[in-house]
């Protein structure tokens, strides 16, 4: 029996609609949380808001999960190979941090479920990543990164150092609902 394709439109993430997902984050347009101030050779003056010559701003985007892990950051480059998918993961244990550093991508997302159900394929959600954007992925969250818009993109992450059959769930939506989900771009890309 074939399989159904349902069209999943992917459309810009912001903080509002990415947030069942985890966090999303282009550059804040609220103020910073933390300021220094000062010099380098005069010395540095840290506090919730900079008097004097600013050295630097920052902005607290959200915080991580590793459970009892050592988190690492690494490099990965994606290929293109179309925008089909049929399986998506989760980490019940530990958030995801992608920063995207070349190449637009799609990432496939679905919602939290409890340990014995899987997702519905109407329940995901596709978003465009572009470079310089920052997502992370929460807890117990399906998913499936990355599916570059051109030839590859490539990804800066954070994340636990574990050995994947220690906190990883897979589910295959033609197993689970004989359905393949498609990527469409959103309107006007």
């Amino acid at each position: 029996m074939k399989s159904a394709i349902v069209r999943v439109e992917a459309r810009r993430a912001t903080p509002e609609t990415f947030a069942p997902f985890g966090i999303y984050v282009a550059r804040p347009e609220r103020e910073h949380d933390w300021g220094a101030s000062g010099s380098r050779i005069d010395g540095v003056t840290e506090a919730a808001r900079s008097s004097g010559k600013e050295i630097a701003r920052l902005w607290n985007l959200g915080d991580l999960t590793f459970g009892d892990e050592s988190p690492y950051v690494g490099f990965v480059k994606y290929f293109n190979q179309g925008f089909q998918v049929a399986q998506l993961e989760r980490h019940a244990l530990e958030t995801q941090t992608w920063i995207a550093q070349s190449g637009s991508g799609y990432l496939v997302v679905a919602p939290a479920t409890p340990p014995s159900l899987a997702p519905s394929p109407e329940s995901a959600q596709a978003f465009l990543i572009d470079p310089g954007d920052v997502v992370v992925i929460g807890k117990g969250v399906w998913m499936c990164h990355f599916f570059p818009t051109g030839e590859t993109a490539e990804y800066a992450v954070v994340t636990a150092r574990r050995a994947p059959e220690q906190d990883r769930d897979l589910m295959d939506f033609v197993k689970t609902a004989n359905t393949i989900l498609e990527i469409t771009p959103p309107p006007g890309r």
